[in-house]
């Protein structure tokens, strides 16, 4: 196994929700000698430094300052993000139903619904306490790491159809796991709130709020006849977020410019919120970099339009079982590279000059890659790279491994394909 494959075993097993991710790439970030700073402070930044912020939980942006440091010479940024399409908790979600209790639950983003059916699964995320003044909550990570709950299909007896027609998803009637079972006749609407407060150590009366998703226990493995591919959970996006994150550690601060990563929320649902793509968090960050180094904030837009950004998410690689859903001459083959993505639309931000600068310095690196763009019938997905560059005014690529089984709860890549995206992250921030 190669290092940027055990990197990325090390982001998936810890990542098993977007605060868990966040908090492992800053142990990694501290571990390499970043200093944190605070988004309420003023920063006081040197050449040769390597920095990092959490303006909230699930956000990070890390940022290296060249030793040569000449602003005019604009930015290299990447971005990924660090939530997956998941099944979440409701508020309020005891369901006690015959003896057995059950969770209230609600979809969150796309995911492949029946794949969470029938498997190990754990809760992970936060959950948020009672401080000492209303306005400072205190924040606990929590993750079960033991399997705690579990969603059963139907018998085929019941449904005999299955194999042929399958089982359509009532979200609201079928995706409530069961946790346990119990002979207590009187137990408390608020019990799932006990559950918490035993694994926080805390008082149940000072549990105000949680924020917690379910996620499948499975551990990332090598498999293939030859162990060529990786079978794991959050391979979208923990791919990105780990090649870029390590890429820009890698690459040093022997340059003449800023290098920035910037780890984004909820792009899964749209990017619209306050730690999303879509918000003025990135443009904040980078002017408070450039109000370090005495420039305002029209300096800094101006001096943003020579940089670089690439915009880190997967890719659909070629299914061999479903061939008519690829374009027909710029598909992706596990293994054989990391993929470059082009919409005409720009679902993917697409700039022929960007992706010319990527294809050499590709060749200058001997760093395989592919072409990806998505069959004229199919709608795919989108990224946060023409969000992010709709306020930042800087040349985009997206970028990204082929993976199979997208938004199932275990996604499929080939090893050799994360090792090409992240010497492309150490090329591109060197």
């Amino acid at each position: 196994m190669t290092k940027d494959t055990e990197r990325l075993f090390a982001f998936t097993s810890a990542g098993t929700s977007a605060f868990h991710t966040v908090a492992h790439a800053a142990g990694c970030l501290e571990a390499a000698g970043f200093k944190e700073l605070s988004m309420q402070e003023d920063w006081q930044l040197k050449e040769g430094g390597a920095y990092f912020v959490q303006p909230f939980a699930t956000t990070l942006y890390a940022f290296t300052v060249g030793k040569e440091l000449s602003l005019s010479n604009g930015i290299h940024i990447a971005g990924a993000h660090t939530d997956f399409p998941a099944i979440k908790l409701k508020p309020n979600p005891e369901l006690l139903r015959h003896g057995c209790l059950q969770l209230n639950t609600e979809v969150y983003g796309g995911p492949i619904l029946n794949t969470f059916f029938d498997r190990s699964l754990s809760l992970a995320g936060r959950v948020v306490t009672r401080g000492e003044t209303y306005d400072k909550p205190v924040s606990h990570l929590v993750d079960f790491k033991r399997p705690i709950i579990c969603l059963p299909n139907l018998a085929i007896h019941m449904n005999r159809s299955v194999n042929e027609k399958g089982a359509p998803i009532n979200n609201q009637k079928h995706l409530l796991p069961i946790l346990a079972t119990t002979l207590e006749k009187k137990l408390k609407g608020s019990w799932f709130k006990d559950v918490l407060a035993k694994e926080i150590g805390v008082p149940a009366e000072d549990i105000l709020d949680f924020d917690l998703c379910l996620y499948n226990m499975d551990q990332p493995r090598l498999c293939g006849l030859k162990e060529e591919f990786v079978l794991s959970p959050r391979l979208d996006d923990l791919t990105c977020v780990s090649a870029m994150l390590h890429g820009l550690i890698d690459a040093g601060t022997d340059t003449d410019r800023i290098n920035l990563v910037c780890l984004v929320d909820n792009e899964e649902i749209g990017s619209l919120s306050k730690q999303g793509a879509d918000s003025s968090l990135p443009g904040t960050v980078i002017r408070k970099i450039w109000k370090a180094f005495g420039k305002d904030a029209t300096q800094c837009m101006s001096d943003l339009t020579g940089g670089m950004m690439l915009s880190a998410d997967v890719a659909h690689a070629y299914h061999p079982n479903y061939p008519d859903l690829q374009d027909i001459t710029n598909y992706p083959v596990m293994g054989r590279g990391f993929c470059i993505k082009t919409a005409g639309n720009q679902s993917y931000a697409w700039d022929s000059e960007m992706t010319a600068s990527l294809i050499d310095l590709c060749q200058r690196h001997h760093i395989p890659f592919q072409r990806f763009v998505k069959n004229s019938n199919v709608k795919g997905g989108g990224t946060i790279g023409s969000i992010i560059s709709s306020h930042l005014p800087m040349r985009t690529a997206d970028i990204g491994v082929g993976i199979l089984a997208m938004h199932s709860s275990c996604e499929m890549m080939g090893a050799a394909d994360q090792d090409a995206l992240s010497d492309l992250a150490r090329a591109f921030f060197r």
